[in-house]
């Protein structure tokens, strides 16, 4: 931000005074022609105005009593209330976002983070968008930050949460505690982006593509093969699989109680209530979980851990293991979390019912049928069909995957 004062510029033949004021900085209208004489009179103005600034005298509404900011400045009739402030969007993020953990889950925690990554060090105009007051953020200046953002090449998807959820959070707060005085989010006014340029957000691995990722597993990285198996076969969320316990499995009688999250490090409840559930095991999935079993587990250890025993971290083993093992196989890279893609597109491929994928996931039907509706197919939706093709899909594809194999080059003995 340039030191503060006042500086006069020419914009299509008109004169303007460009102000830098309070770690702001506006345009005000001079309305004279840019002519020597026009010019000579509001440098001299302007000077005073600098000085004034300088000596923190500076008093908008004597200057400009019409400017395009007097609303923010023009005090009403009562006489308690009070001026802008002139808190910065980044000082008071950085005291609001502390605050979040004790108030919201962790991955809305998670979320509200992308306020510094994408917002505060955005240039908007001549402006640092942390930089601007909130006594003096106006629409234009969000609009203009929504356009940057989609310049920087995010999809429409991500501009909006990050502007019309996480920042419309925490300047909501920001009103409620009175540094904002407007709705700044007036939807007559300022609009999310469309979501036309999205492209759909479920994208599952293919059943090749499953058993080669899971057989790289199994042989190079052995100690993650069964969270990975778990994750291809059962399709919880990475949060809730990382948080569960010795004491959540039932491999007898082939259940699993899922009523936690693991987010960040910090355990909590899950993402909904509907996401507190009981769900079956598939009998592949614990043939292999118990065969590969720790000895004498205490019931609170975590289930799933590193080589250390310690609990996995979601972010770490996406880019330690799970990217490693997808560039080495020349698979296209993608979340950990589309292996729960995986899984709910082949039951509805091969005729599981809405309600049972549901009971599985914890999704609503509506949002199963809403998301998955070029998988669903109208079959038979009895679990043994469904126990039987997942066995058959696993048996075909790896058979398949060894067939497709080249042949080993033999050496030729030299004579």
């Amino acid at each position: 931000m340039p030191n503060m004062g006042c500086k006069v510029k020419s914009r299509k033949g008109r004169l303007y005074f460009r102000v830098f004021w309070r770690k702001s900085q506006f345009w005000q209208k001079v309305n004279r022609r840019d002519t020597p004489e026009n010019r000579d009179i509001a440098e001299a103005s302007a000077k005073v105005i600098s000085q004034e600034i300088k000596d923190g005298t500076f008093d908008y509404l004597r200057w400009f009593p019409e400017g395009n900011k007097a609303h923010l400045f023009r005090r009403e009739q009562d006489p308690h209330q009070q001026a802008p402030s002139y808190l910065t969007v980044e000082q008071y993020f950085t005291d609001w976002i502390t605050k979040q953990a004790e108030r919201v889950r962790a991955h809305r925690v998670k979320d509200y983070n992308s306020i510094k990554l994408h917002v505060l060090k955005t240039r908007i105009g001549e402006s640092i968008f942390g930089q601007i007051p909130l006594g003096l953020l106006q629409i234009g200046d969000l609009k203009n930050l929504q356009v940057k953002l989609k310049a920087k090449g995010l999809k429409a998807r991500s501009v909006n949460g990050v502007i019309h959820s996480c920042l419309r959070a925490m300047l909501r707060d920001a009103r409620v505690d009175g540094y904002i005085k407007v709705n700044l989010f007036d939807r007559d006014f300022f609009k999310p982006l469309s979501l036309t340029d999205t492209k759909p957000s479920i994208d599952p691995f293919t059943p090749e593509e499953r058993e080669m990722i899971l057989e790289e597993f199994r042989t190079k990285r052995r100690h993650y093969y069964r969270f990975v198996y778990f994750h291809f076969w059962q399709g919880p969320r990475p949060s809730e699989s990382t948080a569960l316990r010795h004491m959540d499995m039932d491999l007898r009688h082939g259940t699993a109680l899922i009523t936690k999250s693991r987010v960040g490090g910090k355990e909590a409840g899950t993402k909904t209530e509907r996401s507190n559930r009981e769900i079956n095991l598939h009998d592949n999935v614990v043939k292999t979980l118990g065969a590969l079993m720790p000895l004498h587990p205490k019931p609170e250890d975590y289930f799933f851990t590193t080589p250390s025993s310690a609990p996995i971290s979601e972010d770490n083993f996406y880019h330690r293991e799970w990217l490693p093992i997808l560039r080495g196989k020349g698979i296209r890279p993608r979340p950990f979390y589309n292996t729960r893609h995986s899984y709910v597109s082949f039951l509805f491929s091969n005729g599981a019912s809405s309600g049972f994928i549901s009971k599985q996931t914890g999704d609503s039907i509506k949002t199963l049928e809403r998301d998955y509706a070029k998988y669903i197919k109208e079959a038979d939706s009895r679990r043994d069909l469904v126990e039987s093709q997942i066995g058959k899909s696993e048996n075909s594809v790896r058979t398949a995957l060894n067939l497709q194999k080249p042949p080993r080059k033999q050496k030729i003995k030299s004579p």
